[in-house]
């Protein structure tokens, strides 16, 4: 009423007010007229701030910039690349594994020694199956990849079960092999899926893996270790776990019906 109040005409939008001559940003806003939107406090350790979003530098992965993509700068065996899904992470020289390219993979496949002391020799070790001495070895057989067979099939109809959506894994020439399917349950039928590991984490191929009840059959490990293998739910799962030169090992899990089950990684 004493016209003593200064008016202020700068337009402050949704995220803050004007006072005086200059605009007083809400927290999170930044800017002349708070139209910029900051980021984390931890994007300025890896990061670029772009309008609320943090751009990381390379190597680093994560909303805040704050998840090492590229541990140890790949250990001087690899280079720093931004993967399928726009991820940093390790491109491996040949001979060289892991997250950070630290280790070293068997070279020499036939010389009876266990050259990168992974307690795995010759066609023993997963990482000499590619090579020609070992590729009709028992111990390089892997089941194929269940996409390889869904795309020799026709597509199941939208109203199909679960039990129907998934026999592919037991029919012939497919990833289960000797099951029977008068022995599945089609109403309580699942699958579980898993992958088994070396000690050193790199996926084992042709671990033969089985339920206590033999009718069902049983499935090979592929080349990453992965495995689907379809059982009867509703209850405790025996699964059995087997390859040269490893001691077999037993595992017990719980599973729904129809439903694909992800186990907990399998370490040999």
């Amino acid at each position: 009423d004493d016209c003593s109040r200064e008016l202020c005409d700068l337009d402050c939008g949704l995220h803050g007010h004007c006072v005086g001559d200059s605009c007083m940003c809400n927290p999170g806003w930044s800017g002349e007229y708070c139209n910029l939107k900051q980021c984390d406090q931890r994007c300025n350790d890896h990061g670029q701030c772009k309008n609320g979003t943090c751009l990381c530098v390379t190597g680093w992965n994560g909303k805040h910039c704050t998840q090492e993509g590229c541990p140890n700068s790949c250990s001087g065996h690899g280079q720093c690349r931004v993967n399928q899904d726009s991820q940093w992470e390790c491109r491996c020289s040949e001979g060289w594994d892991g997250a950070d390219c630290n280790v070293l993979l068997e070279q020499s496949c036939n010389d009876g020694r266990d050259n990168d002391k992974d307690g795995l020799a010759d066609c023993e070790d997963p990482e000499c199956c590619s090579h020609h001495l070992c590729r009709s070895s028992q111990l390089c057989v892997s089941a194929p990849k269940p996409i390889d067979i869904l795309l020799r099939k026709q597509p199941p109809a939208i109203t199909a079960s679960f039990f129907e959506r998934m026999k592919f894994l037991i029919e012939d020439g497919s990833l289960q092999n000797y099951a029977r399917p008068e022995t599945f349950n089609e109403s309580r039928s699942a699958v579980v899926r898993g992958r088994v590991v070396t000690a050193m984490g790199m996926g084992l191929m042709g671990v033969r893996v089985s339920t206590s009840t033999p009718m069902e059959g049983f499935t090979l490990t592929r080349e990453d270790g992965w495995f689907d293998l379809l059982v009867n739910g509703g209850g405790a799962v025996t699964l059995q776990f087997g390859r040269s030169p490893f001691r077999p090992q037993t595992y017990i899990v719980n599973v729904p019906w129809n439903e694909v089950v992800i186990i907990d990684t399998v370490v040999m």
